[in-house]
C-alpha cells in the first residue's frame, strides 16, 4: 500500500506559480546605452570605470544610487527645471491675481444683522463656492497644462537616473540629458498627459462637490462623479508611473510598455500602490497654500525630481524581474508535465488529475519438455 502512494504522489503534475496577464507580457532586456569616449591616461590606456558596490534590492538600490550620484543627478535635473517654470509662475503669482480678479478681494458679511448695519451683505456660502469652482477649478487647469509641458523634459531626467541606476557611468551630463530628451519625449508626454487629464478629473469632482456643499445643493450626482473618477482614476495612475520607470530602461515598443506596466501592476500591486502614493504627496502638498506649494517645489527641485525618477525605474526592474523569473518557472513546469505526460501516453492534460492506470502483465507461456524418442500419435 505504501507503494502505492508514492506512486501517486510521483504521477501528481507540478503545481506552478501562475503570471497574470502572462499573454501580454514581452520579456525584454535592459537597453544597453552607448559608452562615452573615456579618457586617454597613457598611451593606450584609458581611464578605468569603477563599478560601486550597490545593494541587490530594488528600492534600496535607488537609495544607494541617489546618495551616490546626488552630484550628477542634481545637475540633470536642473535642464527638467526649465520646463517646469510656468509652473511656478502659475503657482506663485497668477493664482493669487486670479482671484483677486474674479472676487475683488473685498466682501460683506455683516449685512442685514438686525442693529441697524446697512443691508446687502455678501453671502459667505455663495462666496465660498465661486471660490472653489470660479477660482480654483481654472487654476487647477492651467496648472495641469503647465504640467504636460513639464513632462517634455522626463525623458533627459529618465534616461540620466537610469544609467546612474545600472550604472552606465556619465561624465557628459548636457550631451546624456538632451540625448535621452531627443529619444524618449514623446512617449513621456503621452503618458503623462493621460495621468495629468485623469488626475484633473479627480481634483475637479471634488471641487465641485465642495461647491454644491456650500450651496447646499448637493445631490446623488455630485457625490457619484467624485466615487467614480476616484474609483476608476486612483487604478488608472499607476500605468503611467510604471510606464514611465519601463520607457528608458527595456528595450520595449510603446505598446509593449503599456502591456508589461498592465503585467507588472496586477503581479506587484502592493509595491506599486505605495510608490505611487509617495509619487503623488508633493502635488497633493501644493493645494494647501502658496506658501506651502513654494516649499514643496524647492524641494522637489533639489532632491525630489530624480528621486522619484530612481523610485520609478526601481519598481519597473522589480517588476520585470519578478515577471520573468514566474514566466520561466511556468514554461519549466509546462514541460516537465509534458514530458511527463508524453512518457506515460495517457493523454494528460494541464489542469485535470492524471489517472494511473496500470496494464496487466501477460505471463510467459511454459515450453513442456518433450522427449523425442516418444513418437508423436498419429
Amino acid at each position: 500500500m505504501a507503494k502505492n502512494i508514492v506512486q501517486q504522489q510521483r504521477k501528481r503534475p507540478v503545481r506552478e506559480k501562475k503570471l497574470r496577464l502572462a499573454s501580454l507580457f514581452t520579456d525584454a532586456p535592459v537597453r544597453v546605452e552607448p559608452e562615452e569616449e573615456k579618457k586617454v591616461v597613457v598611451a593606450g590606456l584609458v581611464e578605468a570605470t569603477p563599478k560601486k558596490d550597490y545593494p541587490t534590492g530594488y528600492i534600496a538600490r535607488a537609495w544607494a544610487v541617489f546618495r551616490g550620484e546626488f552630484a550628477t543627478l542634481f545637475k540633470a535635473s536642473l535642464y527638467f527645471l526649465i520646463f517646469t517654470l510656468p509652473f511656478v509662475v502659475i503657482v506663485g503669482w497668477f493664482s493669487n491675481y486670479f482671484e483677486t480678479m474674479v472676487l475683488g478681494g473685498t466682501y460683506n458679511f455683516m449685512g442685514d444683522i438686525g442693529i441697524g448695519y446697512p443691508g446687502g451683505g455678501d453671502n459667505i456660502a455663495v462666496s465660498v463656492a465661486r471660490l472653489f469652482w470660479d477660482v480654483k477649478a481654472p487654476v487647477y487647469c492651467i496648472l495641469a497644462g503647465t504640467l504636460i509641458l513639464g513632462s517634455l523634459g522626463l525623458g533627459g531626467l529618465f534616461y540620466c537616473a537610469k544609467r546612474s541606476y545600472y550604472q552606465d557611468y556619465y561624465k557628459k551630463i548636457t550631451k546624456t540629458y538632451w540625448m535621452g530628451f531627443a529619444k524618449y519625449w514623446w512617449k513621456y508626454l503621452v503618458t503623462m498627459t493621460f495621468a495629468i487629464l485623469v488626475g484633473l478629473a479627480m481634483a475637479i469632482s471634488i471641487l465641485y462637490l465642495l461647491k454644491e456643499q456650500q450651496l447646499g445643493t448637493a445631490g446623488a450626482g455630485a457625490y457619484c462623479a467624485v466615487v467614480f473618477t476616484w474609483l476608476f482614476g486612483a487604478p488608472l495612475l499607476t500605468i503611467p508611473v510604471v510606464m514611465c520607470g519601463l520607457f528608458a530602461s527595456y528595450e520595449l515598443t510603446f505598446a509593449q510598455a503599456f502591456k508589461n506596466a498592465l503585467v507588472i501592476i496586477a503581479n506587484s500591486p502592493v509595491v506599486v500602490a505605495i510608490v505611487c502614493v509617495f509619487s503623488a504627496a508633493p502635488l497633493l502638498l501644493c493645494l494647501i497654500n502658496m506658501i506651502v506649494a513654494v516649499i514643496v517645489y524647492a524641494v522637489m527641485a533639489v532632491i525630489g525630481t530624480f528621486m522619484l525618477a530612481l523610485f520609478w525605474i526601481a519598481v519597473a526592474s522589480r517588476g520585470m524581474k519578478k515577471c520573468h523569473v514566474m514566466l520561466e518557472d511556468m514554461q519549466r513546469v509546462a514541460l516537465q508535465n509534458a514530458k511527463r505526460a508524453a512518457k506515460r501516453g495517457n493523454g494528460y492534460v494541464e489542469g485535470q488529475a492524471e489517472t494511473y492506470n496500470p496494464q496487466p502483465k501477460k505471463k510467459p507461456q511454459q515450453n513442456y519438455y518433450q522427449n523425442p524418442k516418444k513418437k508423436k500419435k498419429k
